[in-house]
């Protein structure tokens, strides 16, 4: 695989950035489902609802596969997938077990803050991204962004609950992974069609998944009422087949630093499914939080739009040499 070069013009890339908003709100609207799933008699536990997700998407993916292959258009990717594929894997696995050891409120918290990994992983794999450490926009935004983020979590953090030492190690190592999955994707991916990678990566994630089944109760699944099984379908098309559809698309076309500044505002957009779906009502610092945390991410992808590197800054081809 070559090194990634300058993608990241200059510009407005209105495709990418629906993308991007488009992962932002499969992502935000999945742990209204998984939610749901989740109460008493219906999916008992993570490895059990990741035994049935990851498989659906990629069967969703297998028509990307298949035209990858006949194109040979896979070639090389068949190794270089395995390793998004492996961090990906950690991730889910480390996610599915928080839950014994962290309350939902601590580790969705704790989990968005993967956002340093990958600001940190982007700047020091790929050049054209570290153009951003110069921009006041990105750095504004990324300020409110995280500001936002802890005022729209507080109430739920103030709350305490059950935190253990075991759990913030987990949710720890989850969130590095959840970070340095995008660096993996941008970089394996290169000029490669996002969704033809992403065909392969959720192939190997599923068959390590299905494998891990057993630590949870993978015949459940049978007694599931029909209406649950087909919210858990809908789920893995929306949550796992969209949201990283998109998030392939978004990273290609618009960096990794921006993408997971974007997506930290999903758990805004889980509460409003909450509130719309379940009932559920936002406090005022929900709202404020919510909003300046929107405004910031805002910010951050308008960077997107004033990035240009100095001239003796550049090579004959365009690309950053520093």
């Amino acid at each position: 695989m070559k090194n990634a070069t300058w993608q990241l013009k200059r510009g407005f890339d209105l495709p990418a950035t629906l993308c991007l908003l488009g992962a932002t709100f499969c992502w935000g609207s999945v742990p209204v489902m998984i939610k749901y799933l989740a109460r008493p008699g219906l999916v008992p536990d993570g490895f059990t609802a990741n035994m049935v997700r990851y498989p659906v998407a990629a069967l969703f993916y297998l028509p990307f596969l298949v035209y990858g292959m006949r194109r040979g258009a896979l070639r090389g990717l068949w190794i270089a997938a395995l390793l998004p594929a492996a961090i990906n894997v950690a991730g889910q696995a480390l996610w599915a077990a928080s839950p014994y050891y962290l309350d939902a409120s601590v580790m969705a918290f704790l989990l968005r803050l993967c956002v340093v990994w990958s600001v940190l992983g982007a700047f020091i794999v790929f050049k054209d991204e570290r153009i951003l450490a110069r921009s006041g926009w990105f750095w504004a935004g990324a300020t409110l962004a995280i500001a936002g983020f802890i005022l729209m979590s507080w109430n739920g953090l103030a709350g305490g609950g059950n935190v253990t030492a075991i759990g913030i190690l987990l949710i720890f190592l989850c969130g590095l992974c959840l970070g340095l999955y995008g660096v993996c994707v941008r970089y394996v991916m290169h000029q490669l069609h996002p969704l033809m990678v992403f065909s392969v990566v959720s192939l190997y994630t599923s068959v390590a998944l299905v494998a891990m089944a057993p630590l949870g109760q993978p015949s459940s699944v049978l007694t599931l009422p029909r209406s649950a099984v087909i919210l858990l379908v809908v789920s893995a098309l929306v949550g796992i087949g969209m949201a990283h559809g998109f998030f392939y698309i978004a990273v290609q076309r618009l960096g990794v630093a921006i993408c997971y500044l974007m997506l930290m505002t999903t758990p805004f957009v889980s509460y409003l499914g909450a509130r719309l779906v379940l009932g559920e009502r936002f406090t005022a610092g929900q709202w404020v939080g919510g909003c300046v945390l929107i405004l910031g991410a805002a910010l951050a992808v308008s960077a997107q739009t004033r990035l240009h590197p100095p001239p003796d800054q550049l090579d004959a081809a365009g690309v950053p040499t520093d």
